[in-house]
């Protein structure tokens, strides 16, 4: 079973009533039907609240990093988890969706869909193509779609808010006679998004009979530095792992790059720039003998705000090493423990009878010389039943580190993590 897709998004989509209709386009495979709303995607308000959404989202990525033991490496994108339970938020009942805005920070309904609204038209600025030797260029993708079960209704509100904020609205699958194909039609969408960085974000098991929906977000980033590392300075070098023991890794070096940093109190952060100034990397280190798991106990979204926002220009001699990181999280459990119930919840707006059933998220990255590549997806699963100065400042990098990828004009955290090991 294939998906109909248009761009980096599915094709919009609506449900029963009188001004939404069925789209079989050239394009839609034989045997899916896109249901889709008389509406287009609307211009954001200048005033949407894009600030408190990003607020909201350095707040749960420091919580949902807190949840574990802090021992492994982790990497994960926060602003595709706020995208997917934002579209899950405009079908949910109104104790459910005042759980989801209070998890993850969220302006009020239909602020906060405005503001995503603004916020991936933002984001998606950031792209550009590379124009020779002084520029390689930026690709970032952020893409929502929704799969929906063959032949039910869906709330007129839910899909007039998918159709005029996110562009898109529902394919039609058949999750209850053959979840397998509807699984393997939403995978093969990720990795087409993700090129194929994310292969398999719904394991077997994960879509059953029970299935009605599936909100989807996919985010792929691909960005040089500004100021790329010669490969030829390059070295193995000792960086101490989080268990403590020390392994020698391959050490990215340049004595004199300019980049904003900060030394504060206990820890040390500089940010490095991608091609066009538009993406950053924000690098944490916490001080010697601060563990990073103690560090990361006492960190707050606002407390990250801040570390941004202390950033100054300066010159700094870095050593960073090349890193890899891949995480598989099974969201559940840890936003149970913020306040969510999953399973539980009320999604009846989206279709009769529908609770949230399972939340999951995949996510890997690799940096290097030349720059980044990352990507992430989620999936929200709905069921119909509940399971300083200008000196030179060192910044060597040779033990476990935070690391933020963010959107410089709005400050969005695209992807967050911890490096333990940075061979992956």
């Amino acid at each position: 079973m294939a998906v109909a897709l248009v761009g980096s998004t599915l094709l919009a989509a609506c449900g029963s009533g009188d001004d939404s209709s069925t789209d079989r386009g050239d394009d839609t495979p034989d045997g899916v039907e896109v249901v889709k709303a008389d509406l287009v995607r609307s211009g954001a308000p200048a005033d949407a609240p894009v600030d408190q959404l990003v607020a909201g989202m350095r707040a749960f990525a420091v919580e949902l990093a807190a949840a574990d033991d802090g021992a492994e490496n982790l990497v994960m994108s926060p602003a595709s988890i706020a995208a997917a339970f934002a579209m899950a938020e405009a079908g949910a009942g109104s104790a459910t969706a005042a759980d989801i805005a209070e998890v993850f920070g969220f302006p009020t309904q239909p602020e906060v869909h405005e503001a995503m609204n603004a916020l991936t038209a933002k984001v998606e600025e950031a792209n550009h193509p590379g124009n020779g030797d002084d520029s390689k260029g930026v690709t970032v993708d952020l893409a929502n779609a929704v799969w929906g079960q063959r032949d039910r209704d869906y709330g007129k509100r839910f899909l007039d808010t998918l159709a005029r904020e996110y562009g898109l609205g529902v394919n039609t699958v058949d999750f209850a006679e053959d979840p397998e194909a509807a699984r393997r039609a939403i995978n093969a969408w990720v990795a087409d998004i993700t090129h194929d960085r994310i292969k398999e974000l719904l394991a077997k098991g994960t879509v059953d009979p029970s299935t009605v929906v599936a909100l989807v977000n996919a985010i792929y980033l691909k960005a040089a530095w500004t100021t790329q590392f010669d490969k030829d300075a390059t070295r193995d070098e000792p960086f101490k792992l989080g268990s403590g023991s020390t392994v020698n890794v391959p050490t990215m070096h340049d004595g004199m790059m300019n980049a904003d940093a900060v030394v504060g109190d206990g820890y040390r952060a500089a940010k490095l720039t991608y091609d066009g100034d538009e993406l950053s990397m924000i690098l944490v280190l916490p001080d010697e003998g601060t563990s990073l798991r103690d560090f990361e106990a006492g960190m707050t979204g606002d407390e990250l705000g801040s570390i941004v926002e202390g950033l100054q220009p300066a010159e700094i001699d870095i050593s960073l090493p090349r890193f890899e990181a891949t995480s598989a999280l099974d969201l559940a459990e840890p936003l149970r423990s913020l306040g969510l119930e999953i399973p539980g919840g009320d999604l009846s707006g989206i279709t009769a009878d529908a609770v949230l059933g399972q939340a999951v998220h995949a996510a890997n990255i690799t940096v290097d010389e030349e720059g980044t590549e990352a990507a992430a997806a989620t999936a929200v699963i709905g069921v119909t039943s509940a399971p300083p100065a200008q000196e030179i400042i060192p910044f060597k990098v040779d033990r476990s580190f935070l690391f933020l990828i963010q959107h410089e004009e709005t400050g969005a955290p695209l992807f967050y993590g911890r490096i333990t090991d940075p061979r992956g």
